[in-house]
């Protein structure tokens, strides 16, 4: 008799009431175009890793694969259950027609993945995208009622960047926001350990996450009428199912100690870009290099390393910020949790579009609070579809359909992106400008919105001024 409730639980949480219709359409949407669309620079990693576990070797047998291992150990189930039916080395082709892109751009893979695997591959991201929907659901419905639990849920499931994301680039952020807002879930009810364990789960894929914890612990070390004992108890049990979340870890790290290296290595480079304020870096770049003007990173202060420094101390002081707030206990986790994530966004020296993807979900979630969101979030939406488009074409994204179905050819999608570069770079460096003007006004309006800057924010908390 225990088991129908909970299996009820299940069904409502995976459709809730009213959204079969959303839940139907976006899945087939998904469906339609997961096998037959890829990034190919980019799932290239993705396949190494895969075909690397089914060997036997591991997700950093061949050291392509540079993430945390928590998607590695996600993905291998759903690769060892297709290897049951297609032969891994079925998995995808080599294709000497799309080596002369190489004229054009060094971000064209000629190795393409099959429709088959291209489908097992996003499956992960189809499902987070459900469950993360859902969870907005759940805590929009908590929070504003059903109504706005249902407009929560389209707007997310739906969502154009979100569907792009997973299910034809095949960008694995949705898992990662999904861990966070199960654990701003958490963290507002009071479970601190298991809030501390969907942290800790979400930062084993992707890092960022645990900007989070340092919100989570100001909050509780900072809250007035609680004793000191109650806070440090509440503090260890976040930290304590943080750590808990790492142990499937610790088997990879002592067998690949170089895992480490694998993980971090993005962060020894000096490269900069995408829809963050740094964007004018490589612009600028592209301009000058013919006079010889360089913008590699000559010392520490221009290094990624310094700029994820500087955006861990801001992460440090709007979380005692945030957490000194007298807003009402929601509302202020939301908030406080949405502006470190946004610090945790602008503050690297890379953001591409499904890094967007970190912060949406919140954004979407403080705009049933304050409606003013809504606007920076299409804005994100639309400055994340814009550069995904302006890098390279929409046709790079196409070359399963071409290699694995008659539809269109690979020669056609090569003059595609010929054409878009015959002029130049100044085209595409001037869409690729626009898009990160958007995505950086959007995060600046949305930070607004939260705290009041500049007058009432900087009035209370820098200064002290009363009103």
């Amino acid at each position: 008799m225990t088991e129908r409730p909970s299996l009820e639980w299940v069904r409502d949480f995976l459709c809730p009431a009213g959204m079969a219709k959303v839940l139907i359409i976006g899945l087939a949407i998904r469906l339609a175009v997961a096998p037959w669309t890829s990034y190919p620079y980019d799932v290239y990693p993705f396949y190494s890793a895969s075909v690397d576990m089914l060997a036997g070797l591991g997700m950093y047998g061949h050291a392509t694969f540079s993430y945390p291992p928590g998607f590695g150990l996600i993905l291998y189930p759903f690769m060892l259950l297709l290897s049951l039916f297609v032969d891994p080395s079925m998995f995808g082709s080599f294709q000497p027609e799309i080596l002369e892109m190489g004229a054009v751009s060094d971000l064209v893979s000629p190795f393409i993945t099959a429709p088959a695997f291209n489908l097992a591959f996003k499956l992960p991201m189809i499902i987070g995208d459900v469950l993360a929907a859902s969870m907005l659901f759940l805590m929009v419905r908590e929070w504003k009622g059903e109504g706005a639990a249902r407009s929560a849920y389209a707007l997310l499931f739906l969502n154009p960047l979100v569907i792009w994301i997973g299910s034809v680039m095949g960008q694995f952020d949705i898992l990662a926001a999904l861990c966070t807002l199960v654990a701003v879930h958490l963290f507002i009810h009071q479970r601190y350990a298991l809030a501390g364990l969907a942290l800790g789960a979400g930062a084993l894929i992707k890092i960022y996450p645990a900007y989070l914890a340092v919100f989570f612990l100001a909050y509780i070390l900072l809250a007035a009428g609680t004793a000191l004992k109650d806070r440090v108890s509440s503090a260890a049990r976040l930290v304590a199912g943080t750590l808990a979340a790492a142990i499937p870890a610790v088997p990879l790290l002592l067998a690949t100690p170089e895992m480490i290296d694998f993980v971090f290595r993005r962060a020894s480079n000096d490269a900069f870009g995408g829809i963050n304020p740094w964007f004018l870096v490589p612009l600028i770049g592209n301009f000058t290099s013919s006079s010889g003007t360089s913008t590699g990173a000559e010392n520490f202060f221009q290094t990624p390393m310094f700029l994820m420094l500087v955006g861990l101390v801001l992460a440090v002081i709007a979380s005692v910020v945030m957490a000194r707030s007298d807003r009402l206990p929601r509302e202020g986790i939301v908030a406080g949790s949405l502006l470190v994530l946004m610090i945790a966004l602008m503050f690297r020296s890379i953001t591409n579009p499904q890094h967007l993807l970190w912060v949406l979900p919140f954004m979407l979630l403080f705009s049933f609070s304050d409606k003013r969101m809504r606007v920076p979030a299409f804005m994100l939406t639309a400055s994340g579809l814009l550069f995904f488009l302006a890098l390279r074409t929409y046709a790079v994204f196409l070359y399963p359909l071409a290699v694995y179905t008659p539809l269109v050819s690979v020669g056609q999608l090569n003059s595609i992106v010929f054409a878009y570069f015959s002029g130049g770079n100044l085209v595409p460096t001037l869409l690729l400008a626009l898009s990160s003007i958007m995505g950086v006004v959007a995060v600046a309006q949305a930070v607004i919105t939260i705290t009041g800057l500049p007058s009432g924010w900087f009035r209370k908390w820098l200064w002290g001024a009363g009103e």
